[in-house]
């Protein structure tokens, strides 16, 4: 882990189990969202869901290309959530981060009142020297942005970067192709040479090796 000077996390489904009931919240709140905004029935929109994904993996893509407003997104669905309803402080998750002695970086599609909620349930909001929701960089929504920006300011080489996510081709591809480092939450992959981990609890035994 010497080599890496710096760990930039995803949020949601990284600090915390994808198939949570927060997740699950957060999914019903979107499809009330896009019901309401596109006058959409249930059928119409659990279709919408399951399609929209396949053209547009950035989540924000797909919301602009149905003239969607993204402030209005943040407002409505993760503003009016509170997280401490459904997690808890995790000390597991604050003992990982405290072990890792580097710089962190959070960049997130949810809002910044919702990530300091959660960061504040979870008890690591002391622990992450800066949050970025991508709301930050519009009209560019790819994460890569994000993470040049942090590289830039921060006087860092992408190889002592480490990006650590669940979601492959947002979170992780895009910085995989211009030398970032990675780790994935999740299932391994064939397909691309990135090291992963069942959950976030693995992340120090993996970090040596990359």
């Amino acid at each position: 882990m010497k080599k890496i000077k710096c760990f930039i996390f995803d949020q949601d489904g990284t600090f915390y189990p994808e198939n949570s009931k927060l997740t699950n919240v957060l999914r019903e709140k979107t499809k009330k969202w896009l019901m309401g905004k596109l006058s959409l029935d249930r059928r119409e929109v659990e279709n919408l869901y399951k399609r929209l994904p396949r053209k547009y993996p950035n989540t924000l893509d797909g919301f602009r290309s149905l003239g969607l407003n993204i402030k209005d997104y943040h407002r409505n669905v993760f503003d009016i959530i509170n997280p401490s309803e459904y997690l808890s402080q995790d000390e597991n998750l604050i003992s990982i981060l405290k072990k890792l002695k580097r710089n962190r970086f959070v960049v997130t599609f949810a809002s910044k009142k919702y990530s300091k909620s959660l960061q504040k349930t979870l008890g690591i909001n002391n622990l992450i020297k800066q949050t970025y929701s991508l709301i930050d960089f519009f009209p560019k929504t790819s994460k890569l942005h994000a993470y040049e920006y942090i590289r830039k300011n921060n006087n860092l080489n992408r190889k002592d970067i480490c990006i650590v996510g669940n979601n492959l081709e947002v979170d992780l591809i895009p910085a995989l192709n211009k030398g970032y480092k990675t780790i994935l939450i999740g299932a391994s992959t064939k397909k691309f040479k990135v090291k992963s981990i069942q959950n976030i609890q693995g992340l120090s035994a993996v970090c040596d090796g990359i």
